[in-house]
């Protein structure tokens, strides 16, 4: 998994769904009082000082919107093309806390690409082996996508280009407001808007869930679908015959954006039907917004939480050079044909 929220990167060596990551001992012997792991626990809050007890070993704890990883901060070898094997430093999961009715993890593990000096492309400048720490992904809605990380041309023609906001921790564009059919929420509420890729699901404060909710079912007031609740979501409609795909039933509904505040003036991030529902395996569609309130970590972050649904089709880039997000719609299916350090098919 990718996560543009988290910092650290890590494995979950009791319950991935190929054989466990072992590593030897001594690459556990990460000092607890070294730069790494002060990084961390810069990087990621609320994790414990350091134990006079077990000096060589650096014990982190995260929370995120599912549930929780808990486990040391582990070195092992990387390789880049072209460069030279090094070390780097991620997390060694041994408690995984996660909702009782989740399926079997389908991953082996998070690829944190936050903003601190312990992610992902941080530790790669820092050991040379890129030169920029540039991040861009293409999610595409047909399933697959690419990851670029380093030293990459992103796209010229058409970027929405905005300063990023000073945190330490997300990226953020700035302030957002929720317009549906290019009208505003009720009350005009702003909150900050936060990119991450690590979430399927968009996430908004109750103030702008439950206007949006309402609006939604004002605008299907003479539609024939019927409003029924899901699996996972609990919004969801049903129509005479079962959905194959969003395209079936984006015309029914109206197109939503983000006006963005920022340093710079305003910008606006275009969220048309397919970047905000999704179909589930019985032919239902279901807003692929969440109540940010339903969530116990979500709810004391007040933020709108951009998901990966919402990212489909947008070519994002992430420059923590120049400091400055940008978005461009894409063809996320097809290879982009971009020189860069490090690629991946997604």
């Amino acid at each position: 998994m990718i996560d543009l929220c988290f910092d650290i990167c890590f494995v979950l060596p009791q319950r991935p769904p190929h054989p466990y990551y072992k590593p030897a001992a001594d690459k556990l012997k990460v000092q607890c009082g070294g730069p790494l792991c002060a990084a961390v626990r810069r990087d990621v809050p609320g994790i414990p000082e350091c134990s006079r007890k077990d000096p060589h070993r650096c014990h982190y704890e995260i929370k995120y919107v599912t549930g929780k990883s808990e486990g040391d901060l582990a070195t092992d070898i990387i390789s880049v093309i072209g460069k030279d094997k090094k070390n780097i430093a991620f997390g060694c999961g041994y408690n995984q806390e996660e909702p009782a009715d989740a399926p079997p993890s389908s991953v082996d593990g998070i690829l944190g690409l936050g903003r601190g000096k312990a992610g992902f492309a941080a530790q790669l400048k820092g050991l040379k082996m890129i030169t920029e720490n540039v991040i861009g992904h293409c999610l595409s809605s047909k399933g697959k996508g690419v990851l670029y990380v380093g030293d990459f041309n992103p796209p010229s023609r058409g970027v929405t280009w905005v300063p990023m906001r000073e945190s330490l921790f997300y990226y953020s564009p700035g302030l957002a407001e929720l317009f549906i059919d290019k009208q505003p929420i009720r009350g005009n509420p702003t909150f900050e808007a936060v990119f991450d890729s690590g979430t399927t699901y968009t996430f908004v404060p109750a103030q702008i869930y439950n206007e949006l909710v309402s609006k939604v079912r004002g605008t299907l007031s003479e539609s024939s679908l019927v409003e029924v609740k899901g699996r996972a979501l609990p919004l969801c409609w049903k129509g005479k015959r079962p959905f194959r795909s969003v395209n079936d039933v984006k015309n029914q509904f109206k197109a939503l954006s983000l006006k963005i505040t920022h340093a710079s003036g305003t910008s606006n991030l275009d969220i048309p039907p397919q970047n905000y529902l999704v179909v589930e395996e019985d032919g239902k569609t279901c807003l692929a917004i969440r109540d940010a309130s339903s969530d116990p970590v979500m709810k004391e972050l007040n933020f709108i939480l951009i998901g990966a649904v919402t990212m489909q089709d947008l070519f994002v880039i992430y420059n923590n050079e120049s400091k400055q997000l940008g978005w461009v719609r894409a063809q996320c299916d097809k290879a982009q044909e971009l020189e860069s350090v490090i690629d991946s098919r997604l």
